[in-house]
């Protein structure tokens, strides 16, 4: 994150566990590579900056919220344990019946799995060729892929790049649970919001939950820039949907509140939508249980700058109450590691100039996963750290509408892969300008800024690491909400 003047290499969110400080300023010489990132720099990165749709699906499909039109698809993990592949799917049966009816026709309803599955390593580029579907081009529905893709596997049976380079054209949601049960229950979670005659328990509200540090710029920078926006006095987020805001900030943002958040327990009633903006703990690869408890475990109110990370300053899937009413919830997690943690850092290097690992296998934390698997709908969250370019231009001027819009779109009823959408697009504009930034000057004209172009690349790395976990096809039903 740029610091407070607006100028200098960008300061990464996230707290260490172990000491409780935040991670030190980017080193400039460590980002030279960034801009040689073969997947933010891959045609289909390029081609939907240029494409003048705002959605990836092709003009054919008139509506692409109906499934007759766009259609739905599973995509599992292949390779592994043949019977944990059919537990699982058993599992997920009722979703998989469900979509199947929703989309009627068997072109627009699809399962991959097998030969057709992803297999560990597989390029994105050649599980599409082997469908006879392209990473350049808009979707045709009913030919090979249909538009809303939920990937069912690991992330190291499917990778976060794969992942990331689908979800330029498709809508594409992820599913990856530690307990083969928990399919199930998300799968029947599911089935039962969508059943005619539902009434969900949430009211048509947001809360946001968003921590502010003394003496801790990244959570001071977020926490001004979030509620300048969401609390404007003309344009309040979801005023326009009639929605009402539950605002938890300004030193409020402790664990026993989001506890009661979680609960039902706010103002305005169980939220439809929750939003967190704070700090993800990172937790040693040296202990490798706590690490996978606790990693990107949102850093909470009662943190302060030295103090080490402990049960009494995170909120991890542990902590989710027994009594949670969050079944119908869709939530947004802006936090370093919220949704997961690749198994290398992409920033920081060793002083040789190598990688640091900082898990052994790449994840899918925890905390999302609880949500999941007690009902929530789905959950949009990062895979890696998470810088301010979310809500500020690299100028350093607030610009909230890049996290504020899917919530804008889930309030409207869209479904959840179409509402993450424009963070896809912001994506590929900035991959975009990398392009022209590198075409305009070399790294060796004396024109060129490293500063400046360093801090375009890490804005564009960090457009591309927000991930659906859930169904995309999933929705609020915003005319059922209380």
């Amino acid at each position: 994150m740029a610091d407070a003047a607006g100028g200098g290499m960008p300061i990464p969110m996230g707290v260490w566990a172990a000491s409780g400080h935040t991670r030190p300023t980017l080193a400039l010489d460590a980002l030279i590579g960034l801009a040689g990132d073969p997947t933010a720099q891959s045609d289909a990165v390029l081609s939907r900056g240029q494409a003048n749709k705002v959605l990836g699906v092709a003009g054919n499909v008139d509506d692409p919220m109906d499934l007759t039109e766009a259609g739905w698809a599973v995509l599992f993990a292949s390779g592994g344990d043949p019977q944990i592949h059919e537990q699982i799917k058993q599992n997920l049966q009722p979703l998989l019946d469900l979509r199947r009816t929703q989309a009627r026709d068997p072109k627009l309803f699809k399962i991959f799995e097998d030969a057709e599955g992803a297999f560990p390593g597989q390029p994105a580029a050649n599980w599409a060729r082997q469908r006879g579907v392209s990473l350049t081009a808009p979707v045709d529905p009913r030919k090979g892929v249909p538009y809303y893709l939920l990937l069912v596997g690991t992330a190291e049976q499917i990778s976060f790049e794969f992942q990331a380079l689908l979800d330029l054209q498709w809508a594409v949601g992820r599913l990856c649970f530690d307990d083969i049960e928990d399919y199930g229950r998300y799968a029947q979670k599911v089935v039962e919001y969508e059943a005619a005659g539902f009434q969900p328990a949430q009211r048509k509200s947001v809360a946001a939950w968003v921590t502010k540090h003394d003496g801790d710029a990244a959570t001071g920078l977020l926490s001004d820039a979030v509620s300048g926006d969401f609390l404007s006095e003309d344009d309040r987020l979801g005023q326009s949907r009639q929605f009402g805001l539950d605002w938890f900030g300004d030193g409020a943002a402790t664990k026993a509140q989001f506890g009661e958040i979680l609960r039902g327990n706010c103002p305005g009633g169980p939220p439809a939508l929750l939003f967190v903006g704070s700090h993800g703990a990172e937790w040693a690869m040296d202990d490798a249980q706590a690490q996978r408890r606790m990693q990107g475990a949102l850093v909470t109110q009662e943190w302060a700058r030295g103090r080490p990370l402990g049960a009494e300053n995170v909120f991890a899937g542990d902590d989710l109450p027994a009594d949670a009413r969050v079944h119908g919830m869709i939530a947004f997690l802006f936090a370093c590691y919220s949704g997961g943690c690749p198994a290398e850092d992409s920033y920081y290097l060793q002083p040789d100039g190598s990688k640091i690992e900082v898990a052994p296998a790449p994840l899918v934390a925890r905390l999302p996963q609880a949500l999941l698997a007690g009902g929530a709908l789905a959950v949009i969250a990062h895979i890696d750290r998470a810088f301010s370019y979310a809500f500020r231009d690299l100028e350093g001027t607030p610009q909230a509408q890049v996290i504020r819009t899917p919530l804008d779109l889930l309030m409207r009823g869209k479904r959840a892969g179409l509402a993450a959408d424009p963070l896809n697009l912001q994506w590929s504009a900035l991959a975009a300008q990398v392009g022209v930034a590198l075409g305009r000057h070399a790294q060796s004209d004396p024109d060129f800024d490293p500063e400046t172009f360093a801090s375009l690349c890490i804005a564009r790395d960090d457009a591309r690491n927000y991930v659906v976990l859930g169904d995309p096809a999933v929705r609020l039903r915003v005319k059922d909400l209380g």
